[in-house]
């Protein structure tokens, strides 16, 4: 009996184990999956700025999937053990720790970083909100350090107001110097400029799902969208469009103006590594190989992964200080599949942006409280020129017509359209019918 309760307890203490870490590179390789895969060959896919919507979309989304079905393979959090006083002590020191590590940035007092943002807007942010708080419920989480249950930090989850979608990083976090305001309002310029002379319009992305990335951050993840016409030449707005992904072709010419200098020399980099070589007149080689295209690194879906990576960040767990007591995390994964079932689809239009540099006030991962610089850039619009001169707006971010009718809101004068004439023999009452109009589809039939 003894041996049968110590290899009891010795099987149970390796399954939380196994259910608490990361799988290992072997598990990642090869999982539980079968040989066949539909989307094992889209993994080495290698976006670049000529890149098609469907393409990159095929990128990300297998990028998505994996990460969701790695992120299911931690679906326990350890609890801090201990006596109960003893544990809550442990449990209060690391939550500390935790803030700390939260607002290190801030309290230093004199570093930033720089980011380009989108807002979503408000009907995004009601469902992402709500979405949010029931995957959250099972937690019953509290703010209050000295809980036994689980925490999460009030800087841990994004405000409503403060939802968005991370564009790139021209700036990592540095010292702020001489001159700092100047350079922020160069860099801020710089964007415009690009903006404007490679012609980025508007357009849409799309939600993908809703996972819990890493076992700790809960984002929702966009795919983009784009225009493909049919075999009969008919135009749909979806995920295969065969038009360049606009988010890829964004960020690599944000990366561009940012890191490289014009042919004409007029354009100089804006980049740690040439702002110090300017200030010092050299550095070292060490230093240049650390700090050469950060914008690229910290830039999501740009760096090693290079997948297309598009988020928002929704909210974060503090796992080495969650709770008292283990956590399972398998309602959480359940209900981040049944948001995305209910939201996946979603549009949003991206035409605005902000251009924000923080010093970190808001935690890790929101620019948008009290910024020291907040500029909002409006995308170009698309213009059609009369043969009389004239200018007028031209919407980039419109319906498509099908059929003749707008397969997007609602039809324009439908009752007052002609009817299709009937094949019939009598010449006179093809004449009649042509001339009947849809109104007359719902009136009683004439003698």
């Amino acid at each position: 009996i003894g041996g049968t309760l110590g290899l009891t307890a010795c099987l149970y203490y390796a399954n939380r184990i196994r259910r608490s870490r990361w799988m290992s590179e072997e598990e990642r390789a090869h999982g539980h999956e079968t040989t066949h895969s539909v989307i094992d060959h889209f993994k080495t896919l290698i976006l670049d700025p000529d890149t098609t919507v469907e393409e990159a979309n095929k990128r990300r989304t297998t990028s998505y999937y994996l990460k969701m079905r790695e992120s299911h393979s931690k679906s326990l959090v350890l609890g801090v053990t201990g006596g109960p006083a003893l544990s809550l002590a442990r449990l209060i020191k690391l939550r500390r720790k935790e803030m700390d590590r939260i607002q290190h940035h801030w309290k230093m007092r004199n570093q930033s970083h720089r980011t380009i943002v989108v807002m979503c807007d408000d009907t995004t942010r009601r469902l992402l909100a709500d979405a949010r708080r029931r995957i959250l419920e099972p937690l019953e989480h509290s703010s209050d350090i000295h809980a036994r249950g689980a925490w999460i930090p009030p800087l841990n989850i994004i405000p409503d107001q403060d939802m968005h979608v991370t564009i790139a990083l021209p700036w990592w976090w540095h010292t702020i110097r001489q001159g700092n305001n100047k350079l922020t309002r160069n860099m801020a310029q710089r964007f415009k400029q690009t903006l404007l002379l490679k012609f980025h319009y508007p357009f849409q992305i799309e939600l993908e799902r809703i996972i819990l990335l890493g076992g700790k951050l809960i984002v929702a993840l966009w795919r983009c969208v784009g225009d493909r016409t049919t075999e009969d030449g008919r135009v749909i707005h979806d995920r295969h469009g065969e038009n360049l992904d606009p988010m890829v072709r964004l960020r690599e010419e944000i990366i561009r103006c940012f890191i490289t200098e014009s042919p004409d020399q007029r354009r100089k980099p804006l980049t740690y590594q040439h702002r110090m070589s300017d200030t010092n007149g050299t550095m070292d080689s060490d230093e240049v190989l650390e700090r050469q295209h950060t914008i690229k690194q910290r830039t999501p879906g740009m760096g090693v992964t290079a997948d297309g990576f598009i988020h928002t960040t929704l909210c974060r767990l503090p796992l080495e200080c969650l709770s008292s007591q283990d956590i399972e995390l398998d309602k959480i994964h359940r209900l981040c599949r049944e948001a995305s079932a209910t939201l996946n689809g979603h549009r949003m239009v991206i035409d605005k942006y902000r251009f924000l540099e923080t010093m970190g006030e808001g935690g890790e991962s929101n620019p948008c409280y009290k910024p020291l610089y907040d500029e909002t850039i409006d995308a170009p619009l698309r213009h059609r020129v009369g043969i009389d001169g004239t200018v007028t707006e031209r919407k980039s971010i419109q319906s498509h017509t099908v059929d003749k009718q707008m397969t997007i809101g609602s039809a324009n004068n439908f009752l007052s359209q002609t009817v299709a004439a009937a094949a019939d023999d009598n010449a006179e009452t093809i004449e009649k019918k042509s001339a009947n109009t849809l109104s007359e589809l719902f009136q009683p039939p004439s003698e």
